[in-house]
């Protein structure tokens, strides 16, 4: 072996016993890989969202953290979040809410096992559903030639990053009990999807873009009403 590194597989030359500080910087890099890119994209999709996934669907790849790695990683940060402080999203408190007082209005009421999941269960359903949001960006912006799985990818990061709201938002939901505060967070996720497609897509009629994010979401609501539906019949 010549150098610092064998010419073949790579391997370093100097090597040593496994230790606690070696251990985990594996498991850093193998599972999570904090230590390529993920604060680097962290502060890019705060900065420059869509200038900055644009970037990444050209190419420019070694600095970014991938996309369904930090979808994942953000999203279990949420979940852990919301399994130690107790709280819920706004959207999933509404949505419970109008179930139990259902029921209580008609003890006959008796909704399919999978729709009580998707309705008691929004924010997970949200994760399940991005390939259904990812067809309603793609048709909404299908003349600027992004593929369905470039939209992906953009969707993948926006919901990571949208996690991060909801998880600052509910650390503090526990300090300060507001409607306001509880609300908050969905109308930010909402804006943030507007602004990153209005950086992602500069061509055109900026007013029609901008129509172009409604009919997403509008989309977005028909195909997850029309799957849900799907998954109700089969479910009987």
């Amino acid at each position: 072996m010549e150098g610092n590194f064998c010419s073949h597989c790579g391997q370093k030359a100097s090597i040593g016993r496994i230790t606690v500080a070696n251990f985990l910087h594996e498991v850093s890099e193998s599972i999570f890989q904090i230590n390529r890119g993920f604060f680097y994209t962290l502060g890019e999709l705060f900065v420059r969202p869509g200038k900055s996934i644009d970037e990444f669907l050209q190419g420019k790849r070694k600095r970014h953290f991938k996309p369904i790695a930090y979808l994942i990683a953000l999203s279990t940060a949420y979940f852990l979040t919301t399994q130690i402080t107790g709280q819920n999203t706004w959207v999933g408190d509404i949505i419970t809410g109008w179930m139990n007082h259902a029921t209580e209005q008609d003890a006959n009421a008796d909704l399919p096992e999978v729709a009580t999941w998707f309705l008691t269960n929004y924010a997970y359903a949200t994760l399940l559903l991005l390939p259904v949001f990812s067809l309603a960006s793609y048709l909404s912006f299908f003349p600027f030639g992004k593929t369905y799985l470039e939209h992906i990818v953009i969707n993948s990061y926006i919901t990571g990053q949208q996690a991060i709201f909801y998880t600052l938002f509910i650390v503090v939901s526990t300090v300060i009990d507001s409607y306001i505060v509880g609300a908050l967070p969905l109308f930010i996720a909402i804006a943030y999807t507007f602004w990153v497609y209005w950086q992602l897509f500069p061509q055109g009629n900026r007013a029609v873009n901008i129509l172009r994010s409604i009919l997403t979401y509008i989309l977005y609501l028909v195909f997850s009403v029309v799957l849900l539906g799907i998954l109700m019949a089969f479910s009987d």
